[in-house]
């Protein structure tokens, strides 16, 4: 995973958080049934879904509330595991290359 810090998130399954979209209410297990991964943007971050948009081939971007934010994004692999994620409030000069680089080791050139 990107950066030297990781996150305690980082390497675990993704919870299945209760999250609220503007057209429904789902949780992290039901968006995973496309047996794609996703981004989760959790703290509606323009700057990380626009670092995503290159691979929207590959990687579906969803921006929900969830109760206890534990992070402003996850990135979740098919199988349910986190494989990036930026802690609350992580400053976009640091978050966007992180989100780039752990994109492109997963899931390859754009």
């Amino acid at each position: 995973m990107p950066g030297t810090n990781p996150h305690p998130l980082a390497w675990t399954f993704a919870p299945d958080l209760t999250l609220h979209t503007d057209q429904t209410i789902t949780g992290v297990a039901e968006l995973l049934h496309s047996a794609r991964p996703i981004l989760l943007d959790l703290a509606d971050r323009p700057d990380l879904r626009e670092a995503a948009r290159d691979w929207g081939q590959r990687v579906d971007v969803h921006t929900a509330k969830a109760g206890r934010r534990p992070a402003d994004a996850l990135l979740v692999r098919p199988d349910g595991h986190i494989s990036w994620v930026t802690p609350i409030d992580e400053p976009a000069d640091t978050a966007v290359p992180a989100l780039r680089e752990a994109l492109f080791i997963w899931f390859g050139t754009p």
